[in-house]
Formats: structure tokens, sequence, C-alpha cells
């Protein structure tokens, strides 16, 4: 059959027509606000999806490469600050955790697209846990809605894009690749050397009382000049003259909330150190640690510390108890629970000085009776629109003003009403707050040392949904996502060993060594 040839003029007008839309999208891309581009962009991303839909089904696939940028994510989101970036016009800015991510969601949506046994096992896991997938996605849900009430669209807009790769995606890959034997012990792993590396920075910080690095950055990463003054500033409480320690991030606050998070983690390495020199090391890091968050001078940083000595003890001495039932040290630690947590108490209670650290003081006043103002403020605005106003509106909805005359939400709790509704602040509760509940019972089967890492990943979570009640940031929301699909995808590999399944979970070290994929079961220690 002979091919049939295109006319000249055929030619000339599809040339004409591709160098018309080549100009048509350059003059788009230099006259419309950063805001404003995914206008255009969107019939390019709407083609590339439907190319992604079109993709033939290769069945399983290997996805170490995912996986290791994952671990790559994981160790960088910690150690660089987020304001140190490359920013090129036009472009959002640009850092090496947001390389990485954006090279891992393409190649996610490209192995999704194209592997229906990995569109199943994500599944698969997701469901492990219903009540968390059906709140997972009720979240999802008010996010989604809250967009039609948006007074500033192309904002909401682009936040809520940028949220379904750093919570919606992050979380679904994650629930899979913690489902493969030995990713969630590394991964946790690579969180930990990245809070021990900001500590590190942390302790250096306090000691010259200031953000040394910002003296030393090329002028093509100083992203904006008045931020980074800002940033710069003695971030002192107001009535003291009292250095706080901000680390990796932009504020104290926010350091202290990833610190808060991170805490149960270090606990849990060193309590399971195998080596003196391991624990020896853990040891000094878990002082150095605590040391950091007494020196970001925050509540919610002390909150972590009391929550974590609080609860994490009750897991491990519990299942003791119940593996060891004719054990005398693991009943008396049961027994002395109860004391040891009145104790810590009244010691909050009455000691003045632990009172101020995790309670407050007079010096914390002025923020207390901020948030007072701004509860009283938002009721109103919350009851006329129960739906929520639209992502990332929640200052301009509130408007209310600190003593900078900057516009600010001290509460994420009342973030979420604003934003998203009043429906989408119990489902976020319970979303963070549950894990601690089924963390803690399938920590009483777990046979593996990574299967234990539920617990500290379920405390980890429980700070994190305590915190927010005093604290609006979600720089932290994609780790609590990724920590809640390590979590599912743990009670996944938990679940399968009990039915005696050997799913098809490839242990990258044994694929190696083997030179091919071959089935590992879940509860083995190959």
């Amino acid at each position: 059959m002979l091919q049939r040839r295109t006319s000249p003029l055929k030619r000339f007008m599809m040339g004409a027509g591709l160098i018309v839309l080549a100009a048509f999208y350059g003059l788009m891309c230099s006259i419309l606000p950063a805001q404003l581009l995914f206008v255009p962009l969107a019939p390019i991303l709407l083609m590339g999806a439907v190319c992604l839909w079109l993709l033939p089904d290769v069945g399983d696939v290997d996805t170490l490469r995912m996986r290791q940028l994952m671990l790559t994510f994981f160790a960088l989101f910690g150690l660089w600050p987020n304001y140190i970036a490359l920013d090129l016009p036009g472009l959002p800015w640009i850092t090496p955790v947001r390389i990485v991510m954006g090279a891992l969601s393409l190649i996610a949506l490209v192995v999704i697209s194209s592997s229906g046994d990995t569109r199943a096992r994500i599944w698969d896991a997701m469901n492990t846990v219903p009540l968390l997938r059906k709140l997972f996605w009720a979240f999802w849900l008010c996010t989604t809605i809250s967009l039609v009430f948006s007074n500033q669209l192309t904002f909401s807009i682009n936040k809520y894009l940028n949220n379904q790769i750093f919570w919606t995606l992050l979380f679904a890959i994650t629930c899979y690749a913690a489902t493969y034997r030995g990713f969630v012990g590394r991964a946790c792993q690579m969180l930990v050397i990245g809070v021990i590396g900001a500590c590190m920075a942390g302790l250096y910080e306090w000691h010259i009382e200031r953000v040394y690095w910002l003296d030393h950055l090329p002028s093509f990463l100083k992203v904006d000049p008045a931020f980074l003054e800002q940033v710069a500033k003695a971030q002192n409480r107001a009535g003291t003259d009292i250095y706080r320690v901000r680390g990796t991030m932009a504020v104290s606050l926010y350091f202290a909330e990833y610190l808060a998070m991170m805490f149960p983690m270090v606990v849990h390495f060193l309590i399971n150190a195998r080596t003196v020199m391991h624990k020896l090391l853990l040891g000094a890091a878990l002082f150095a640690m605590m040391t950091v968050m007494y020196a970001t001078n925050a509540r919610s940083a002390m909150v972590g510390i009391v929550l974590t000595i609080g609860l994490y003890p009750f897991f491990l001495v519990w299942r003791a108890r119940q593996r060891h039932k004719a054990s005398i040290a693991a009943t008396a630690g049961v027994m002395a629970y109860p004391a040891m947590v009145m104790v810590v108490a009244l010691l909050v209670i009455f000691w003045r000085r632990a009172h101020v650290m995790v309670l407050g003081g007079g010096q914390h006043q002025p923020s207390s009776e901020a948030r007072e103002v701004q509860w009283a403020m938002g009721i109103p605005k919350i009851m006329r629109r129960p739906l929520g106003h639209g992502q990332s509106t929640s200052g301009d909805v509130l408007g209310y003003m600190n003593g900078n005359g900057e516009v600010t939400v001290d509460s994420y709790y009342l973030t979420v009403l604003l934003e998203h509704g009043v429906f989408a602040l119990p489902v976020l509760m319970l979303m963070f707050g549950l894990p601690l509940w089924f963390g803690f019972w399938n920590y009483l089967k777990a046979r593996t040392p990574e299967q234990d890492l539920l617990a500290p990943l379920a405390v980890g979570m429980f700070n994190f949904i305590v915190i927010k009640g005093v604290l609006s940031s979600e720089g932290d929301m994609p780790l609590a996502f990724a920590m809640l699909g390590m979590l599912i995808g743990l009670i996944w590999q938990i679940r399968r060993a009990e039915a005696g399944e050997a799913p098809r979970l490839i242990s990258p070290a044994v694929a190696k060594a083997n030179g091919r994929n071959l089935p590992v079961p879940v509860g083995s220690r190959a």
C-alpha cells in the first residue's frame, strides 16, 4: 500500500501553525505572572496525561530507581533549607528536594500508568487499613471541593497542584514502597541521618547566635533578599532576648515541629542499637537533639519530648508483658507505667521551669492571647462558608495581623477550618491521630526489626497532630504523609505474614545477588 504524501500547502500550514503556537506560548510565559503559568500549561499537561493513559500495560516493572529517589528525598528533607534555591524567571524556586521530587513524580507517573501490577499493589496497600484510606480520600475531597469557593483561584490551584505531588502522590507511592521488605528501615535511617545533621547545624547556630550560612551564599542562591533578611534576624520571643534556633528551617517553630516528629525515631534507634559504639553515637545525637529542641524556645518541641516519654515506653512495656507473661521485669514495667506518667505530669504542673517550657508562662502569654483573638475572629467566617474558602486563603480571610504588620494564622486547626471547611478538621485529626491506635496493636504483632518501627512512626504522627493546634505551617505535611504511608506499608507486611502469604516483595540485595527478581517472604530475615 502506497503512503499518501502530504501536500506542500498542508506542510506549510502545519509549520506556520506550529510557529504561531510557539510564539503564543513564548508570549504567555513572558507576560503572565508565575501564579498564572498553569493556564498555558494546562493543554500540555492534559496531552501528557492522555499519553500516559494510553501507554500499554507492561505488567510488573522494576521500581528500584523510584525507591532510591524516595530515600534521597527523605535524607534531604531536613538537611537542605527550602529558602536556599535557584530562582529562574517564570519558575518556582529550584531546590535539591524539589529536583528529586520532580524526578520521582515523573518516574512514578510513568510506572503507575504503564504497570497494572503496580497500580494493583498501590491500591492493595492503601486498602490495608480501610478507615485510614477513607479518611485520606475524605480529606482530599474536602480540599478539592473548597477550590470552588476560593476568591483567589490562581493561588489556590497552584497550591492544590503542589499538594497533589507532595501529599497525595507521595502518600500513595510510600504505601507502595513500604510493602518492600527493608524499605522502611532504610527510609527511617535516612530520616535519622538528616535530623542529626540538622541538629549539628543547630548547635553551631546556637553557639554563634546566627544563621551562619547566609553570609556565604552565592548570589544565584539568594532567592529573595527581603525574605533572607527576615530569616537572618533574631527571632526572639516578645519581651525576651533569648536567641531561638531555627536550624535548617526559616522559623524556629517549624524546626521545633520537625524535631518533635523525629524525636521518637531517634529514641527508637538508640534503644535498639546493637553495638556499644552505635549506642554511644546515638546517645550523643539524642542529647544534641534535646539541646537543640530546648534552644528553639518553642513549647511544641517540649510537647514532643513529653508525649514521646509518655507514649513510646508504653508500647515497649506492654508488648514485653504480652510476650513474656512470666517476666517480672515486664510486669513491673507495666505496673510502674502509670506512676511514671503521674511523675511526669506532676513535674510539668508543679516544677516551674518544666511548666513554662511545656505549658507556657508569662513570656508565652502574647502568643496564647493572639490565638484566642484569631479563633474569635475566625468562627463567624467559618460559619459563613462551612465548606471552606479555598486553599491558601486563610490569612486573607481571617485578616489578623501580628505586631510586625504581617498577616498570620497561628493554628493549623483554624487554617483547615477556614480553607477546607468544618468536615476537613475532624478528618485530618483522625487521619494522623488514629495511627497511634493501629500502630500500637500491630506493633504487638511485629516480628522483624523493621516492623518495630511502627512505634516511633505512630508516636511521631501523634506529636505532629497535637502540635498543629499551635502551628499553622504546612512545611512538615509531606513528612507526615510519608510516615503515614510507611505505617500502612508495615501493617500490610504484618498481615501478609500472618496469612502465610509470600507476595512478590523484591529485596534489592537479594535481587542483585541473584541477578533476577525472586519472591521474598515478608516475615523472612534473608
